[in-house]
């Protein structure tokens, strides 16, 4: 890259958020002419600001260490309640995990039982099926036995 493609590159970096910063500027006002009721709403907040800001400063003046100790303190039970939100969670999440994990070994262990009592049907049917089986061949033997002593000219031992 050149020295000068360096430098429009530099510029072009340095135009993206002031290009950014006015197209903000313009849609905000764009929206205040046209927007009545917009525009009495921005008057009214800032106005509101304005008097907290004061107020907020007046009494600084007055008391400035009492108003740091105020903000402090806040700021101290802030991060005690916020503390706490996190270890409820926390305990929410460990308590639901603990939960969760024990459903699932429950299910898995269903499951393998379930697996196992249909292994066990298999094997009886096969059994099943085997001795129904047996029991055809050896009917079917009984009946050409008797076939055979029926028929004239067969000779019985």
């Amino acid at each position: 890259m050149t020295q000068n493609q360096t430098a429009q590159t530099k510029k072009g970096k340095k135009k993206l958020p002031l290009a950014i910063l006015a197209g903000a500027v313009i849609g905000g006002a764009f929206i205040l002419i046209k927007d009545p009721q917009e525009r009495r709403r921005l008057k009214q907040k800032t106005s509101q600001t304005k008097d907290t800001v004061s107020q907020y400063t007046s009494e600084v003046k007055e008391d400035p260490s009492g108003k740091k100790d105020e903000v402090l303190d806040r700021v101290r039970r802030t991060a005690t309640v916020i503390k706490d939100v996190f270890s409820t969670v926390q305990e929410i999440i460990d308590n639901e995990g603990k939960e969760l994990k024990q459903q699932a070994q429950t299910i898995k262990d269903d499951s393998q039982d379930m697996l196992s009592t249909a292994q066990d049907v298999k094997e009886d049917l096969k059994e099943v099926g085997d001795k129904t089986a047996e029991a055809k061949e050896e009917l079917t033997t009984s009946s050409e036995e008797k076939e055979e002593a029926h028929e004239p000219g067969t000779i019985r031992r």
